[in-house]
């Protein structure tokens, strides 16, 4: 079965290929990463070499301690991380649960352990869906982050779940960090900061959707996106020859994207034959200019091309094709790190265009 058809349901909610960890039984957070193997423990032996040799800190408030230690898993022996002698100890992700449970309580839509638990994240619903007519519909959440590796600090991020296509919309930046250190009660006042901004970033999500949405897209006008979206690389020399490698990946991004716009179409937009010889020459086409067997026009709005797009590159492209854990967590990481660029890119365009 080729990559293409290897697809997340496009029509079961809550479902997600990256966040997929689930408790069906409970919403508590600290059930759902029970769930999910995060409530592991670990400790911080002292990092050594040349025959057991441990460097100590020389001066200073740490002096005699440990230069470096690493972070490992208690149950398998597992090393999750290196970390200067200083570094913050926490036993186990419990106090991120404990975080979630305590601000919003029996919220939890799932957790995802990373690798061999380097990584942690969880999302919790924290508002009424928002319906943007015809059935699509995004969530309001937000996303709890933790890491041993230091990869990521303990953070928050505002996150719109679309239910459709799975999508995940992340805010650029965190509504706040957490040290590891830090007196983990939270104020009301607190709290609301957290509910009103991530209620904030799914209105103006909302907003950009049902502006988008109003505004059709043809056929043509997704495939000329995508081309000036993924442009044909540069030559390697005066001839204009392109790499084999970087053509193939062209051709993969746009067949991704394309297959994306035709589910979106299927859906909500339109679905018809070509009318005319310019439509019936284009039909046969596909966007890297092969032949095709498409016998159909997939007509929609902006919203679904930039769905198109922004699912294409989360799904498939960030996850370099991959449909295993190893993928859908890379193209998750690539999310939470702003590593949309192709999306970045779409949205711009259809804005102006």
């Amino acid at each position: 079965m080729s990559w293409m058809t290897q697809r997340v349901s496009h029509t079961e909610p809550g479902v997600h290929p990256m966040l997929n960890q689930r408790d069906e039984d409970s919403s508590n957070a600290l059930a759902v990463m029970e769930k999910a193997g995060a409530l592991f423990n670990v400790y911080y032996p002292p990092a050594g070499h040349g025959g057991g040799h441990v460097p100590l800190v020389e001066s200073g408030k740490h002096e005699g301690h440990p230069l470096y230690k690493w972070v490992v898993r208690e149950d398998t022996n597992e090393t999750l991380g290196l970390h200067s002698g200083s570094y913050a100890q926490t036993d186990s992700y419990k106090y991120v649960g404990e975080m979630a449970e305590r601000l919003f309580p029996n919220s939890t839509e799932s957790c995802t352990l990373f690798g061999k638990g380097e990584r942690m994240a969880l999302a919790q619903n924290i508002g009424e869906p928002i319906d943007l007519g015809d059935g699509d519909i995004i969530k309001p959440q937000v996303m709890w982050v933790s890491s041993y590796n230091g990869q990521w600090s303990t953070a928050v991020y505002h996150l719109t779940h679309r239910w459709f296509c799975m999508n995940q919309l992340a805010g650029a930046a965190p509504i706040f960090s957490v040290k590891h250190t830090t007196n983990h009660n939270f104020t009301f006042e607190q709290r609301s900061n957290i509910l009103l901004e991530a209620m904030e970033h799914a209105q103006v999500v909302a907003r950009m959707a049902r502006t988008l949405k109003d505004q059709a897209f043809t056929d043509a006008q997704f495939e000329h996106l995508i081309k000036q979206v993924v442009p044909l690389p540069k030559p390697f020399n005066e001839v204009g020859d392109i790499h084999a490698i970087a053509e193939k990946r062209m051709k993969e991004n746009r067949d991704a994207m394309q297959l994306t716009w035709r589910t979106e179409c299927t859906q909500f937009g339109t679905v018809r034959k070509p009318t005319g010889q310019v439509e019936t020459a284009l039909a046969s086409m596909s966007p890297t200019g092969a032949y095709s067997k498409q016998v159909e026009i997939f007509d929609g709005n902006k919203w679904l091309a930039y769905n198109a797009v922004q699912g294409a590159e989360q799904h498939n492209i960030n996850a370099r094709f991959n449909t295993s854990d190893v993928g859908k967590q890379r193209s998750m990481t690539k999310m939470i790190s702003g590593g949309t660029p192709f999306a970045s890119r779409a949205l711009d365009l259809l804005r102006v265009g």
